[in-house]
């Protein structure tokens, strides 16, 4: 992972504390919930990180690539630490360990572009953020191994 904030970020999905509607509403904001990522579900975290249909096309792409068979977990949590055991099949299973926070990340960010500046990227924008942004995070590990990120995705 790339810095201290995309770790410091992780650690609040797992634990259900980013500013999500649902955690307004815990804390007694009054809000009309709904997921500004696909616009019909209320944005909890299990939603927005999980199941939102946005997040599991960005899901599904990784588990294609990695070529295995996978049932999304209830929990963030969860999602770690079986992600943990399929990144461990790989020869490169460091560089598997980052697509959850790098999924997480770009969904956030793609979030809070819709919700505070309008902004509306299509889906094949968004997953080539994502791929983008593992590969960003990975570069320092490949250094010497990988000149591009078509080179990169054809290494996962």
């Amino acid at each position: 992972m790339d810095s201290l904030k995309e770790a410091c970020f992780t650690w609040l999905v797992i634990r259900r504390a980013c500013l999500t509607h649902e955690v307004l509403q815990r804390r007694g904001i009054q809000i009309c919930s709904r997921c500004y990522m696909c616009e019909q579900e209320v944005e909890e975290n299990g939603h927005l990180f999980l199941h939102c249909r946005m997040t599991t096309d960005l899901w599904n792409m990784f588990i294609c690539i990695l070529g295995v068979s996978w049932t999304m977990p209830r929990t963030t949590f969860e999602v770690l630490t079986r992600w943990q055991r399929i990144g461990k099949r790989g020869s490169k299973r460091d560089w598997w360990k980052n697509v959850p926070a790098c999924i997480w990340w770009t969904l956030w960010k793609e979030r809070n572009g819709r919700c505070f500046e309008g902004r509306t990227s299509s889906s094949q924008t968004i997953k080539m953020r994502c791929l983008s942004l593992l590969f960003f995070w990975c570069k320092q590990d490949l250094v010497g191994e990988v000149d591009s990120l078509v080179e990169f995705i054809g290494q996962l």
